[in-house]
């Protein structure tokens, strides 16, 4: 019988009879649970750099339309958008980047936190609408960014332990 099998029926035989694990056995390691291995792993490679290209290039777009971008932010009351639209596009830039290409990652996680957690509730004020189409498409923006600031909260918190 293999040491995961005994492992197994080790826990099953524990959990039938409602008693509490042995604090003198020691679990057995898992195989993938070596340090860094979320972050070297194939699917988290891929996902960080879908995750943070995506966002690097709404970055570039906000930062190549920046008068559009800074109207927009004026429209919705954004204080200083003159200043706060570039210098959050920028932040955004070098966080998005950074996740990416996991450099720095709690920095960068906690740059994109920083963008969505300030820009979501002022950008996509779905409750300020009027009308149902504006209340729709602010609504949709708004859930869009709220699933982008978990995701980027579970990087923050990956990020910290690989610094």
């Amino acid at each position: 019988m293999s040491r995961l099998s005994k492992s197994l029926e080790r826990r099953a035989n524990e959990f039938r009879s409602g008693s509490e694990p042995d604090p003198e056995v020691e679990p057995e390691p898992r195989e993938d649970a070596a340090e860094g291995a979320v972050e070297t792993a194939p699917l988290f490679r891929l996902g960080r750099l879908l995750f943070g290209g995506v966002l690097a290039y709404n970055a570039i777009d906000n930062l190549r339309n920046l008068e559009g971008r800074i109207a927009y932010a004026e429209a919705k009351g954004a204080p200083r958008p003159d200043i706060s639209v570039p210098a959050i596009s920028g932040g955004l830039l070098a966080g998005s980047v950074g996740i990416a290409l996991w450099r720095l990652p709690s920095a960068a996680a906690a740059g994109v936190v920083g963008f969505l957690a300030g820009v979501t509730p002022v950008m996509h004020d779905f409750w300020n609408e009027e009308d149902e189409e504006g209340y729709q498409q602010e609504l949709i923006q708004f859930l869009k960014n709220t699933a982008l600031l978990g995701a980027a909260l579970a990087l923050l918190g990956l990020g910290r332990k690989s610094d």
